[in-house]
């Protein structure tokens, strides 16, 4: 509800030239964000019906409608690839020379004071890029946008089969890929070279096989949902959210009808990615011979999600970089002393003042839940090569400005959805298997981890994307509400 609320109200967005990643805010005309968000559930209401109707041909379409979305999705993201021209800067493009050079047996960005150094938690998407460059060429940062663009179109799959696990309705199947297909922020980050697709596809590919265990039976499953994760956790670390969610199910399934298999399967998904980035970190010390350092310590980057900056409340604002490398010199105890203090002290201040600490985290949600581009835009503008008039205006021109109305509909509408088949589940008191909440447990636990982490709009995407099967279900049952008015006032 506080989703559907804010959206509606406000929207986030910044400068339109990209000049800084400032996530500004306006008062929403919203009347506009209301008929676009009407005329979309419209269209998606009455496409997915059409196809899915006929009890003969129903499934067959579906298939054509899958084939069709899976196509776009992929044609889109080579598009975008060809028209923004989009090149790796800062973050990406360390993470991107570190590949390289670790293909030349160069593995001095380990050494004291480098970036892998205070950020060893790169490793893994280091190796996952040395990977595919070493196959494809190690100056070929457009493999690893390719790469990106099959990982959306395994991630529409993904959320395909996690509906069709869901539910047995054909219906919100068709819902589910129309919603993706409209899902620009999937197929414009194709061309971000950086962890975000990566990890994102091995996050939806492990909940599509935890369901195929736990609705089927598959041992194969359980294997793949490990493996996948596994790797996602060594990607990025925040992928830990989506392991959590789907080990509280396995623990409470275990414990509340005695399937003792279930604690099975949570130790070794624990055990597999609590391990697998250590065990990446010692095959990297063997190669290198260069110990792999512990790196900043976590809580500067929740001290710096209690501050204000320059661009938002708790928005990155230098404070992690100078506390580790100016104030401490790459001392990690120290430095973890001096961010917990920071934390002690800024949790003080927020007691003493509960409006200002309201006014403080109620800026620091809408920064990153109502920017309806999730940051794809000013993420991937920096470009190193001539980008045609058109692909210009893709980001600054008059396109822009409709897809950026688009998305701001579009992300209220899948909010809407979600809220709507909760209240409807809630309503009619169902009795679903907790596996059926395993992806709205992942969003609660992305929204309060961002809510204390570091913030930015662009982390908060793939829980977004998580969301689309539940607003599927939702129009899904909203379409069969409103034909229960529609009766009840023809026959009046």
């Amino acid at each position: 509800m506080l989703l559907c609320v804010t959206s509606l109200i406000f929207t986030r967005f910044f400068p339109a030239d990209y000049s800084q990643e400032i996530p500004l805010n306006q008062v929403d005309f919203f009347l506009v964000t209301l008929l676009g968000t009407g005329i979309l559930a419209a269209l998606a209401a009455w496409l997915g019906g059409f196809l899915t109707r006929s009890q003969e041909n129903g499934e067959r379409n579906l298939r054509i409608l899958l084939g069709a979305v899976l196509l776009w999705v992929l044609a889109a993201g080579l598009l975008w690839i060809l028209w923004s021209k989009s090149s790796p800067i800062s973050e990406q493009a360390m993470v991107y020379t570190s590949a390289q050079r670790f293909l030349e047996g160069n593995y001095g960005r380990l050494e004291y004071g480098k970036y892998l150094y205070y950020y060893p938690f790169q490793l893994g998407l280091t190796a996952w890029e040395s990977l595919v460059l070493g196959i494809f060429g190690a100056e070929n940062y457009q493999a690893l946008q390719i790469a990106n663009v099959l990982g959306a179109v395994v991630c529409v799959y993904a959320g395909y089969r996690i509906t069709r696990l869901l539910t047995e309705k054909r219906q919100t199947a068709a819902f589910c890929l129309l919603f993706m297909a409209g899902c620009f922020p999937l197929m414009i980050y194709g061309v971000y070279v950086y962890n975000d697709i990566p990890a994102l596809t091995l996050c939806m590919a492990g909940l599509w096989q935890f369901l195929r265990y736990m609705r089927k039976g598959r041992i194969s499953g359980a294997v793949l949902m490990v493996l996948c994760l596994a790797g996602a956790v060594v990607i990025r670390g925040n992928s830990l959210i989506v392991m959590i969610a789907i080990l509280c199910v396995f623990v409470v399934k275990a414990l509340s009808e005695k399937r003792w298999q279930y604690l099975g399967c949570a130790a070794a998904l624990l055990i597999v990615c609590l391990g697998s980035g250590p065990a990446l970190d010692r095959y990297y010390e063997q190669k290198s011979g260069i110990p792999v350092n512990d790196g900043m310590p976590s809580i500067l980057w929740i001290a710096m999600g209690m501050q204000e900056g320059d661009k938002e409340a708790g928005w990155y604002n230098g404070y992690s970089i100078y506390v580790y490398q100016d104030m401490c010199g790459y001392d990690s105890e120290t430095a973890g002393e001096i961010g917990l203090g920071d934390v002690k002290a800024r949790a003080k201040e927020f007691l003493g003042d509960p409006l200002y600490t309201l006014d403080f985290y109620f800026r620091k949600f809408t920064s990153q839940w109502t920017e309806p581009t999730y940051g794809c835009f000013i993420m991937t503008y920096a470009t190193d090569q001539e980008r045609s008039a058109f692909g210009e205006s893709l980001y600054t021109g008059f396109p822009n400005r409709v897809l950026q109305k688009y998305m701001d509909s579009y992300q209220f509408l899948v909010y809407v959805l979600v809220l709507f088949l909760l209240i409807d589940a809630a309503r009619k008191k169902e009795k679903r298997p907790l596996e059926w909440y395993v992806l709205l447990t992942a969003v609660i636990g992305g929204v309060l981890f961002h809510e204390i982490w570091e913030a930015k709009s662009r982390y908060v995407f793939p829980y977004f994307l998580m969301m689309i099967p539940m607003a599927a279900e939702g129009l899904s049952r909203l379409s069969v509400w409103a034909q229960e008015k529609r009766k009840i006032l023809h026959k009046r």
